[in-house]
């Protein structure tokens, strides 16, 4: 045996025993002696990954798909990484090579499918879980997932008849099948459905988690039934069991939106030529997704997802010394930077980039100063809906990702005013370049109000945007069921119904809700 072959040995025992250091140590030596051993080189880019050294681990995976890009351990790897990273589009090109060499493994169909959800791609989504069905793949997440595919497309029907099909598979799991045709918004419960949902309930070995569904569930039984009292109790005790397990950091979300109140940028030029984001911001189950279909139906502006790669942009920024002190220390080149940046990762969900597209996530509305600085020319469109339906319809919402302050009514409240502080400080900073959009003025006045707002993005009327709802697009967040149904005054005044239980709470948002008049007459919308 030569010396790197023994050094190789060593390497791959120390790694299996989790002996990194060792691992590392021995692995370097046959770098030394053999610069391209793809099996030391795994081992080096394993071990950046284990460290969460991603940067590193990518550049060693790469490197070695260079060498051998049929490197099946190279290409897992690199896969893992990416489920971790969150990055969709890259997954779908690794697992694609993954398939043209093993194509009868179900479990890569099932992750090209899953990817293939999160990037929208619906068709492909919808063939890969239709491929793992009729191949007997093991797992019945294909079946709420292929639920979780209808209801995006609008298929209630199909969409409610997977989620049956998934309580009836996997009993045990039946609390996640149950909330998947609660949150189609549109299904109807039988009375077997609530005798179900009520016995799984009274089940003693039902963890939190699953509870916590299965009251949220039975709250939008009670509400189709009227009993108003019930669903109330219902949603409380849902939240109630979610507070410990998705804990809201009050503190660090309060400490940044002041660190924010304090930033003076300087508003930059907008510049001619290039696309134009269209970002729309506010409160999650504001309207968002409603003001977003509208916009999508327009002939010259496309649609992406709630994308997190301006968020991301914040995180690279706080970690590098605090995001607003690196926001108002920005140079040139780093706006570049991230400007292209963004650019590259939202150009993937279009074959060729629009001029205008839209990137809907409610959170950006803590990233405005960003978005201005990178992209003075930006349209910014804050959705602003009654404070207490609001604040009701995040409280009766299960995210599966994010929103934990929306388990407390106390923490809605908090979450609320600092909003609302921060969109009046970004307001200063750029007066009349963000557009205050009332849901309730939108939904009651769709002829007046919908030219008015796509006259601020800079397009011309097409009657397709008040035709929204004929839309194919799919849609992922909660409102994919309501945003296919002709403009309606359904959701105002939802609040009314539980003002009775609500007590001081009610008082509460019907203050801020005050705020928020005030706000938007100072905004002249």
């Amino acid at each position: 045996m030569s010396q790197e072959e023994q050094y190789l040995k060593d390497a791959k025992a120390c790694f299996a025993a989790r002996q990194f250091s060792s691992a590392s140590r021995y692995a370097r030596k046959v770098i030394r002696l053999q610069p391209q051993n793809l099996d030391a080189l795994l081992i080096l880019a394993q071990l950046a990954l284990e460290a969460n050294d991603f940067k590193d681990a990518e550049i060693k995976f790469d490197a070695i798909l260079i060498l051998d890009p049929s490197s099946v351990s190279a290409l897992r790897s690199k896969l893992h990484l990416l489920e971790v990273r969150q990055r969709y589009f890259e997954q779908i090109d690794i697992i694609n090579c993954l398939i043209k060499i093993t194509p009868d493994d179900l479990e890569l169909h099932f992750k090209l499918g899953m990817a293939a959800l999160q990037t929208g791609n619906m068709v492909l989504a919808t063939e890969e879980l239709n491929y793992c069905v009729k191949n007997n793949y093991d797992n019945a997440a294909v079946k709420l997932n292929l639920g979780h595919i209808y209801k995006a497309t609008g298929n209630t029907q199909l969409a409610a008849f997977y989620y049956h099909e998934f309580i009836a598979e996997k009993p045990e799991k039946k609390a996640a099948g149950f909330w998947g045709l609660a949150d189609l918004k549109n299904y109807t419960f039988s009375e077997t459905d609530k005798i179900e949902v009520i016995t799984a309930i009274n089940t003693p070995s039902q963890s939190d988690a699953s509870l916590a569904l299965l009251l949220y569930t039975l709250n939008r039984i009670y509400e189709q039934s009227g009993d108003n009292k019930l669903a109330f109790d219902a949603m409380v005790r849902a939240n109630n069991l979610l507070v410990p397990l998705k804990p809201f950091k009050k503190a660090l979300f309060v400490n940044t939106v002041q660190s924010l109140l304090h930033t003076n940028l300087t508003p930059r030029m907008a510049v001619d030529g290039g696309s134009i984001p269209i970002f729309i911001v506010g409160m999650p189950r504001s309207g968002t997704t409603l003001v977003e279909q509208i916009l999508a139906s327009h002939s010259l502006i496309g649609a992406t997802d709630e994308l997190p790669y301006i968020e991301r942009i914040a995180l690279t920024l706080e970690q590098a010394g605090g995001y607003a002190k690196q926001l108002e220390n920005f140079n040139q080149q780093q706006i570049n930077q991230y400007q292209q940046q963004y650019l590259q990762e939202s150009a993937q969900y279009f074959t060729e980039v629009p001029y205008y597209f839209i990137d809907k996530n409610p959170n950006n509305f803590l990233h405005i100063g960003l978005i201005k600085t990178l992209f003075p020319q930006a349209k910014i469109i804050n959705v602003i809906r009654h404070t207490t339906d609001n604040a009701l319809s995040v409280f009766k919402q299960y995210f599966s990702v994010g929103h934990n302050y929306s388990y407390s009514l106390d923490n809605i409240k908090v979450y609320w005013e600092n909003y609302l502080e921060l969109m009046e400080h970004w307001d200063r900073l750029f007066p009349q370049e963000i557009y205050h959009l009332c849901f309730e003025r939108l939904v009651t006045q769709p002829d007046d109000q919908i030219p008015k707002l796509l006259a601020y993005c800079g397009v011309e009327f097409e009657v397709d945007c008040l035709n929204f709802y004929q839309s194919t697009r799919p849609v992922l967040t909660p409102s994919a069921s309501q945003v296919r149904q002709p403009m309606n005054t359904k959701a105002i005044g939802q609040c009314e119904k539980y003002q009775p239980f609500m007590a001081q709470d009610y008082l509460d948002f019907e203050e801020i809700n005050a705020k928020v008049k005030k706000c938007l007459l100072s905004a002249k919308i």
